[in-house]
């Protein structure tokens, strides 16, 4: 059981899904602030490059994600790899 949890946090896999968390969290303030600013018709210049400037970061941190994955899908394989020889 020890062996279990111990191979579940050395994979990497729950930093993985708290920055997946983190990047939905913010995908979900980024896409409010979308629309208040389409329904109200209140949002200026300084509001439009702080939303393209998040939109960025999201960008950015969904790559980052993109490549964590591949990288822990390549350890993970390589670890059964090595624990089948």
């Amino acid at each position: 059981m020890t062996g279990l949890l111990k191979k579940g946090l050395n994979t990497g896999q729950w930093a993985f899904r708290l920055v997946f968390a983190v990047v939905v969290v913010e995908l979900a303030i980024v896409a409010g602030s979308v629309v208040g600013c389409f329904e109200t018709n209140a949002c200026d210049e300084n509001d439009s490059n702080n939303i393209k400037e998040l939109m960025q970061g999201l960008a950015t941190k969904t790559f980052a994600l993109y490549a964590a994955e591949k990288g822990i899908n390549a350890n993970s394989a390589k670890n059964s790899k090595e624990d089948g020889e």
